[in-house]
């Protein structure tokens, strides 16, 4: 449903997101983190602090950090810099005209689609997103933990994941 852009800024984000309040990181070391080409990812970055999501810091011991708190951080405003929202508004099948007098065969269906979609871009916040990562981060088994990959959230809870095997208890004849 996203571009690969935007689902490199919300990864991003909630990596962000689940650090230390104000902790500065690196893109190098988000684009490490997260499995995302560093340049790429720095791109994506600085259009996030045009739109004021970031706060950039240049220099030595430089990094980027949330500009305001995740709670704050609507997912439609990561997602906009990076999707034509009003492709949304569109016919689905491409028609010219698309209206409840001129409706092309899906209109009732996209209608409900897009409403959904839109209402949950504009609901959801990034401390949901960050929030539910790492409940789903820590509640996994080491196994798993080791071979999710680069997912956002993952260096926060290393070493906090619990493993959901029933302890063995020795039998008693």
């Amino acid at each position: 449903m996203f571009s690969q852009t935007t689902e490199y800024a919300i990864r991003a984000l909630i990596e962000i997101a689940t650090r230390p309040q104000g902790k500065l990181i690196l893109a190098s070391e988000l684009g490490d983190v997260l499995g995302i080409p560093n340049h790429y990812l720095s791109k994506i970055l600085q259009q996030l602090v045009r739109k004021r999501l970031l706060n950039s810091v240049r220099g030595r011991q430089g990094g980027f950090s949330l500009a305001r708190p995740a709670a704050e951080i609507r997912l439609r405003e990561i997602v906009e810099p990076f999707e034509d929202m009003h492709r949304y508004e569109e016919c689905i099948l491409g028609q010219a005209v698309c209206s409840d007098a001129g409706a092309c065969p899906l209109h009732d269906f996209w209608g409900e689609v897009r409403e959904r979609y839109l209402s949950e871009l504009d609901r959801r916040t990034l401390q949901d997103l960050s929030e539910y990562q790492l409940k789903r981060l820590t509640a996994m088994n080491p196994g798993l933990f080791k071979r999710v990959g680069s997912v956002p959230g993952k260096s926060s809870v290393r070493g906090k994941a619990v493993s959901k095997k029933p302890k063995r208890v020795g039998s008693t004849k």
